[in-house]
């Protein structure tokens, strides 16, 4: 990660949990890194350690807390990201007035992002209806678990780029509640395809809008298309009113990503209840859109998941 190293005072990364990570702040800004893309909080790096290690790099723009306050916060995300498995784990962190960065797993398939619209058919094709609708199942697990913490306690940011997973296809969600760490900005807009109509900044996040950006992720897991702002910005569409029209307009296979035309006549059913259930996801209106828990125990009953 080649930085301006004057901009990094005391060059020490803080280790969370027990790790006994044998790497520095030094290390990462030595490290071989690609950038992976630009989002809401930051920038994310795939960084290459001398020693071979890969670890995930967010490096966070526009936040204003004091140390202790974003020390401690950090340390609550650490905990409930460290308890469930389909939440990617936060390792470090570095903190300086001028830089702010956090350390995670890394997964080597990459996000689902880079998969459905960055990589190619090849890649893509990898996406059978199976893993997809795995792939929706363990980030909704995700969230249902973080819902559980608290009458506070929500993901915020819910976007196939912070899908990340691993060889297998087994999902882990970034970026878990670290719209907490912009509470205090009132600059930063959260509007994009992703977030509910009802949301506009951090202090607008709730459990609802959590259930929206999810049922956002799942249509774009069923049609392949991207949505607003998931790539680059003010490219994609408005996923669910482009669904909507369609779903009035066309042939119901006409919505799909044509990866899984194939799969129609075996997992139609599936594919059609889940579309129903993203819909509902997504409604304006947030007292009318499930719980997320209820969202999972769909996905589980549809397509035959044992819990």
């Amino acid at each position: 990660m080649a930085q301006n190293q004057t901009t990094f005072v005391n060059q020490k990364l803080v280790f969370l949990g027990n790790s006994k990570e044998k790497y520095d702040l030094v290390d990462l800004l030595r490290s071989e890194a690609m950038l992976l893309g630009k989002g809401t909080f930051g920038s994310s790096y795939k960084a290459e350690l001398e020693n071979g290690k890969i670890v995930f790099v967010k490096r966070l723009k526009d936040c204003c807390l004091v140390q202790e306050e974003f020390k401690k916060k950090i340390q609550e995300l650490a905990k409930l990201s460290n308890h469930h498995e389909s939440l990617l784990p936060l390792r470090a962190y570095y903190y300086s007035k001028d830089e702010k960065l956090l350390v995670f797993d890394h997964m080597p398939m990459s996000s689902l992002a880079s998969l459905l619209h960055i990589n190619g058919e090849t890649k893509r094709s990898q996406l059978t209806w199976k893993v997809r609708t795995r792939i929706a199942y363990g980030v909704a697990r995700g969230l249902e678990f973080l819902h559980a913490q608290g009458p506070s306690v929500c993901h915020g940011n819910i976007r196939s780029s912070n899908v990340l997973l691993t060889n297998s296809f087994d999902a882990h969600l970034s970026d878990h509640g670290l719209f907490r760490l912009f509470m205090s900005n009132p600059t930063l807009s959260l509007n994009g395809g992703y977030q509910a109509p009802e949301v506009g900044y951090a202090y607008d996040i709730s459990k609802k809008s959590d259930v929206y950006s999810f049922g956002v992720l799942l249509l774009e897991i069923l049609t392949g298309n991207a949505p607003l702002d998931a790539i680059d910005k003010n490219k994609g569409i408005d996923l669910p009113s482009w669904v909507r029209i369609m779903f009035q307009e066309k042939p119901i296979i006409d919505v799909f990503d044509k990866n899984m035309v194939q799969n129609y006549q075996e997992f139609g059913d599936q594919i059609v209840q889940l579309l129903e259930l993203a819909i509902c996801c997504t409604f304006k209106n947030p007292t009318k859109r499930p719980s997320i828990i209820a969202v999972a125990n769909q996905i589980e009953r549809t397509c035959n998941f044992k819990s």
